[in-house]
């Protein structure tokens, strides 16, 4: 297996595993998400973009997963100490190929990438639900600093 950058030429895969990502999202929080359709036009800004990339992990051509990270900022706030940091957007290995080292891949090429661009640190967003992805990035170094709430109205 490789963990290599996406190029145009892989976005029809791409969109394939976002429908896998989108419908994991449905099933941990169906009031707030739903299966999607992913044409193209998503991936192809994110590789022609300089500041954001998609690592995949390849094996025989197939691909079994990918993390969409890219470059970002505190707002320039008075009161907000600024850094320019890491977000990963997106992060999914298939279903199939989960808890075999994939993940693992995919995380320290996201990591180096960022350590590159000489960024202050990674964030993300994980669902609540999605026990099995939280004890990951904990165990892949990330901490919780934050809390997002929503009160339905």
């Amino acid at each position: 297996m490789e963990i290599r950058l996406a190029t145009l030429d892989d976005i029809e895969p791409i969109c394939l595993l976002y429908h896998e990502f989108w419908q994991h999202n449905a099933d941990l929080q169906p009031v707030y998400y739903k299966a999607g359709v992913e044409h193209g036009g998503y991936p192809k800004s994110t590789i022609t973009n300089d500041k954001s990339d998609i690592f995949l992990a390849v094996k025989n051509n197939v691909i079994l997963g990918f993390i969409h990270i890219r470059e970002a900022q505190t707002p320039p706030f008075d009161a907000i100490i600024q850094h320019n940091y890491a977000e990963i957007i997106d992060f999914i290995t298939t279903a199939e190929y989960r808890k075999k080292g994939i993940g693992s891949k995919l995380m320290e090429a996201a990591k180096q990438w960022a350590r590159e661009r000489n960024l202050d640190y990674i964030e993300l967003f994980v669902l609540l639900e999605a026990e099995d992805e939280f004890h990951f990035y904990e165990h892949k170094g990330f901490v919780t600093v934050s809390h997002n709430m929503r009160c339905p109205l």
